[in-house]
């Protein structure tokens, strides 16, 4: 089965100007004790259960710190158990994913799993949006979701080729700025878009189309 994801930047939420929005993920692992206040008083308030780190340089990330920041990650990870956290993998994030994947601690459980709460985003555009030219099976110990240039325009060939990687497993497909749109001169979060992709995962047969979307 495939689920179709979408990741609202939080600067979106937050409605700053263009020029001074952050990008989203805990942007720079600009110190953990920032994220703890984030996960703990930003997201929860606002009704949102799900987190993605993207510890990449185009991110405004000091990459150079991924291996450090690894158990530093996995422990906020392990005291917002209420959350999902997404990890983007590719392999700018490798020391990150990498680290907290295969640490054997209380904080990430037995190496080679990840703990309940945490997932992989597999985008070697890194959030740029550049369509990937391959698409990996799931490893054993966990289920993975793909990104990258996937949007309204391809959604249906993306599907039938994230399903016949996935091999009956569950994955999952993410988008954001290609479900965006300039309307009246201001970039907004474009329905009709969002509308396009649940009509091709329909089609796909992965779900029964709502009467409601019709």
């Amino acid at each position: 089965m495939c689920c179709v994801r979408t990741t609202i930047p939080f600067a979106h939420l937050r409605r700053d100007s263009p020029d001074t929005r952050p990008k989203n993920g805990l942007h720079g692992l600009r110190g953990i004790g920032w994220g703890r206040y984030f996960c703990s008083n930003t997201i929860s308030h606002l009704g949102f259960k799900r987190v993605q780190i993207n510890a990449t340089a185009v991110n405004g990330v000091d990459t150079s710190k991924n291996a450090t920041s690894a158990q530093a990650v996995a422990k906020l990870i392990s005291r917002h158990k209420d959350l999902e956290f997404i990890l983007q993998k590719n392999e700018e994030t490798r020391p990150l994913w990498e680290g907290v994947l295969l640490s054997n601690d209380e904080y990430c459980g037995d190496s080679g799993k990840l703990p309940p709460n945490v997932t992989m985003l597999v985008d070697e555009s890194k959030g740029t949006g550049v369509l990937s030219e391959a698409w990996p099976t799931p490893p054993d110990g966990y289920n993975i979701g793909y990104a990258g240039g996937i949007g309204p325009a391809n959604i249906k060939d993306v599907l039938e080729k994230v399903l016949e990687a996935g091999n009956g497993r569950e994955v999952w497909v993410d988008m954001e700025s290609s479900l965006r749109s300039s309307k009246n001169g201001t970039d907004v979060f474009d329905l009709d878009k969002c509308y396009e992709c649940i009509g091709a995962v329909c089609s796909a047969e992965q779900f029964v189309h709502p009467e409601y979307l019709r």
